[in-house]
């Protein structure tokens, strides 16, 4: 088993601001996406635009069963794409910031929100 190259991807992390609740960050979530991918660099260039929101339905979390300590992300965004250069050109756009700037200055500040690219290895896929 090897890292994969014929597909990248880029994860944001984001923490919201004190008094942002998940469930307001998932009510505005497909509004938001339903924007995203209307932007045509983003439908040329990327293969896959995933957000994740925490959930902890359970009596304990995940982390602390883990015995961990608990992660203050709320978000995760994944976007793949067959290279980093594209990865990079769509969400530098123009079109996409704009929006994502209009999305984030509710939710979140730019010291909360952390990307990073990577390429990644598929452990289980069934």
């Amino acid at each position: 088993m090897s890292l994969r190259t014929d597909r990248v991807r880029a994860v944001g992390l984001l923490r919201y601001r004190p008094g942002v609740t998940n469930e307001e960050a998932k009510a505005n979530g497909p509004r938001l996406v339903e924007t995203i991918k209307s932007i045509p660099i983003i439908q040329k260039n990327l293969l896959k635009y995933e957000l994740t929101f925490k959930t902890e339905r359970l009596g304990t979390t995940l982390a602390s069963d883990l015995g961990l300590q608990e992660a203050d992300t709320g978000v995760m965004v994944v976007v793949e794409a067959e290279t980093h250069e594209k990865i990079r050109e769509a969400l530098t756009s123009p079109e996409y910031r704009k929006i994502i700037a209009g999305a984030l200055e509710n939710a979140t500040s730019m010291d909360k929100y952390h990307w990073f690219s990577a390429e990644f290895m598929t452990v289980i896929d069934k």
